[in-house]
Parts: structure tokens; C-alpha cells; sequence
């Protein structure tokens, strides 16, 4: 039975602001090129001549599309990709029609008023908690009937729509993954030939950035667990075991990675944004508050509009004893268990994701592609590569009180009246609380 009111992170919503839809939720880069399509599928990204006959183009019908809004730089790349599948398919009809505000909430109340949209996103943070309530429709009978190819993907973002009856509810539309930015000239000047690329070597640039350049500290780092949470998998953490029935984040190796992370706040290594007078890290490596950051692909448009002088480059992750880690963040297209039209939004829902819908959408460079067989715009080749080794970012219902509790142990111990154990132990705690 569905639920008509629902626990949203808003949290998760925030951290994907950056990334997907491209700059929104999972996203962001990229001028793609296909390699050969995938086994039973069209140029659609779907196909009658698998399963039991899906025919695409004997579908019609008129489809709502709503996600946030796709922005000044996005909006005519999406026209373009809708446009392209009305000539594909000109029996359906599709308007795209952006939620203003809280996107979470304006779902929320479509969800219980049973009047959802044909196709719709859906970030990978509140996922699960939308996949328990009901709410979304198992896309595994027309991936079958279709013969739709979703091995392309990328684990780390299709995983994030996979319930745990194991069916998927939504397709990837792109991904986004963190990775480091650092400013190369800040760096250079220091004698920090190369990026770091592990925890040690991470350490030693920092102690040589300290008081260069004017910095305020060389590293700026998110009082948050959508960045922490890295450093705790590449400690060989994590917060849940593999089937998310049972916290790990009281592991001695997760307490390992919440040292570390707290460790460079501790040697002055590091700030957060807020202690330097801005609102995020990329102001900061902007402003030339600080010289290394870890942020994903809406970095680029940011610095390119805002701080179009300043030279910066991407690295990987620093890999920790665990080696590499990275999270990733990704959403959705999903149809509602009260969408009208499932037919036709599995035809739109289908040929978005394929790789002919794909390529258009993130060759324009704001989105990076989920898919594997797609290539992403020049510059975003790290942030791609990291969706191979990454961690989604998904977990269980509820997950906002978890966020929280993370969140405000980390803070309390950064401002020194906590220590890693003790977020560990404030998060195990929410966690248990979830999993009763």
C-alpha cells in the first residue's frame, strides 16, 4: 500500500543539484560519440525485434515531462533531444514542463493526489524512498519485452533505481562523480609538479601549499557526508554492508576515513567554505581561497561563467588504503504507478536513455553520459572514468535523519567537541534506528 505522505531528502536533493540532469541531479558534461549500439536496441534505445514484440512505433499518445528546470544553457539542448524524438516517433507527443520550488515537495503532493506525470525525474537520494512508497512504476517488463540493452550503464548510476525486489525504477539520464580541482598555476608555484593521488601524497601538497599564494588553507572540504563519504570508502568503509541491512560506519575502517577527512581540518590543512566567507567550495577555489577541492562537473559551467581566469584542472580522487573511491550521483526518468500512458513514456523514457537520445544530450557538453559506450566532451574524461569505480550515491528510505546525523556530528567535531568515533557513533545510531 502506498503512502500518501513522504520523507524526502531534501539533503540529497541539494547534492544533486550539481549533478544529475546536468548540472541537476546526475550530470553534467559532454560531446558524445556512440560505439556500436547495443544488442536489441534501435537507434531509439529500443527495439520490436526482441522480446515479445514491442512495437515503438505503433505507440501514440500525449506525455508531460516534468524534472526542475533545465536552465539557460540546458534548455535548448533538451528542446533539441525532444525534437529529435518527435521526427523519430511523431505519434507522441511530448512537453516538458518544469516544477519551480521545491521539486520534492511538489512530487510529494502529485504522488498522493494520485495525478503524477507521464515521465519525471528522480534523483538518486530520495529514490528509495519513493521505490517503498509505491510510487514508481518496475520499468523490467518493458526493458524484456523491448529487448533493451541496460548493461551500458554504468553500475553506479543504474544501480541507484534498483529496489530491493531487485527491479528497476528509472533509467540513468546522466551521472556526475566527485573528483578533484585543483588551481594548477597555486600548485605549480609550490612545487607541486603532479596532482596528488593518494592520501600520502595528498598530505605532503598541502603542508607545501600552506600560506602560498595568499591561500586561506589549501584545501577547501564540505562539513558534509556527500564528500566525506568518499574518503570512508577509500579507507574500505562504508555506511552500510553490501545489502544495506546493517551499519558499518562504526567499522575501524570507516572511522579511519572520517580521521582522515577530520584530520585536515585539524592541521589547518583545510576550511570550510562558510569559515572563508562563501557559500560553496567552488567559490572558494574561484576566489583563491583555496587551491584543491572536491567537487563534480558543475564545477565547469560555474568557474567558466564566474571565474572564466582562472586555471584549474581535473584529477582523480586521492586513492586511500582501500585504493580508489568516489561517489557518484546520478537521476533518473521514471513513469508513475498513476502515469497515464506507460506505453508512450516507456517509448520517450527508452530513447532518452539510449544511446542515440544520450549522445545529443550530453554532446552539448553540460551533462556527462551514464552510459559506457558513450564518449563525454574533451575536459570531462576524469569525471567519466571515476563512474567505473564509484559508489552510488543511494541507500535506504528514510535517509534524510541519516544525512542529518552525519552531518551535524561532523560539524560539531570539525569545530572540536566531537571526534570521528563519536560521528560514527551518532550515525550508527540513526542508521539502527532506520533499519528496526
Amino acid at each position: 500500500m502506498r503512502r500518501t505522505l513522504f520523507t524526502l531528502s531534501i539533503a540529497a536533493m541539494i547534492a544533486a543539484a550539481g549533478c544529475g540532469s546536468s548540472g541537476n541531479g546526475g550530470s553534467a558534461s559532454p560531446g558524445a560519440t556512440t560505439a556500436p549500439e547495443p544488442s536489441g536496441s534501435s537507434a531509439a534505445g529500443a527495439s520490436s525485434s526482441a522480446g515479445s514484440g514491442f512495437d515503438p512505433t505503433s505507440v501514440s499518445g500525449d506525455l508531460t515531462l516534468q524534472g526542475w528546470s533545465a536552465g539557460a544553457v540546458e534548455a535548448p539542448i533538451l528542446d533539441k533531444v525532444l525534437q529529435d524524438f518527435q521526427a523519430a516517433y511523431p505519434n507522441i507527443k511530448v512537453k516538458f514542463e518544469p516544477i519551480a520550488g521545491d521539486y520534492a515537495a511538489a512530487m510529494a503532493a502529485k504522488f498522493s493526489s494520485q495525478d503524477v506525470p507521464d515521465v519525471f525525474y528522480v534523483d538518486s537520494g530520495p529514490a528509495a524512498t519513493w521505490i517503498e512508497d509505491g510510487s514508481l512504476q518496475p520499468l523490467d517488463e518493458y526493458i524484456a519485452k523491448s529487448g533493451f540493452d541496460t548493461s551500458k550503464f554504468y553500475p553506479a548510476y543504474l544501480d541507484a533505481f534498483k529496489g530491493p525486489d531487485g527491479k528497476l525504477y528509472g533509467l540513468p539520464k546522466d551521472g556526475n562523480t566527485i573528483a578533484m580541482a585543483y588551481n594548477s598555476d597555486i600548485l605549480s608555484k609550490a612545487g607541486v609538479t603532479t596532482p596528488p593521488t593518494t592520501w600520502e601524497e595528498l598530505t605532503a601538497a598541502v603542508d607545501k601549499l600552506k600560506g602560498q599564494s595568499g591561500l586561506d588553507a589549501p584545501l577547501c572540504l564540505s562539513p558534509s557526508l556527500d564528500r566525506a563519504l568518499a574518503f570512508i570508502y577509500q579507507a574500505g568503509g562504508g555506511l552500510f554492508n553490501e545489502d544495506k541491512t546493517a551499519a558499518i560506519i562504526d567499522s575501524p575502517e570507516s572511522v579511519k576515513g572520517i580521521e582522515t577527512y577530520l584530520s585536515f581540518f585539524k592541521s589547518g590543512a583545510a576550511k570550510r567554505p562558510g569559515d572563508v566567507g562563501d557559500d560553496w567550495c567552488g567559490k572558494s577555489l574561484g576566489e583563491g581561497h583555496s587551491a584543491i577541492i572536491f567537487e563534480g562537473g558543475w564545477l565547469d559551467p560555474f568557474m567558466k561563467d564566474t571565474y572564466p581566469d582562472v586555471k584549474y584542472a581535473w584529477a582523480e580522487m586521492p586513492a586511500g588504503p582501500a585504493g580508489k573511491a568516489t561517489l557518484g550521483f546520478t537521476v533518473s526518468y521514471s513513469m508513475g504507478v498513476d502515469s497515464k500512458n506507460k506505453d508512450a513514456s516507456w517509448v520517450l523514457i527508452s530513447y532518452l536513455t539510449g544511446p542515440e537520445g544520450m549522445k545529443t544530450w550530453t554532446e552539448g557538453g553540460v551533462a556527462n553520459p551514464s552510459r559506457s559506450d558513450l564518449q563525454g566532451a574533451p575536459g570531462k574524461e576524469i569525471l567519466i572514468q571515476g563512474a567505473e569505480y564509484a559508489h552510488p550515491w543511494s541507500f535506504i528510505p528514510g535517509f534524510t535523519e541519516i544525512n542529518d546525523a552525519f552531518n551535524n556530528a561532523l560539524t560539531a567535531a570539525i569545530e572540536g567537541t566531537g571526534s570521528a568515533q563519536d560521528v560514527a557513533t551518532a550515525t550508527k545510531t540513526a542508521i539502527d534506528a532506520k533499519l528496526k
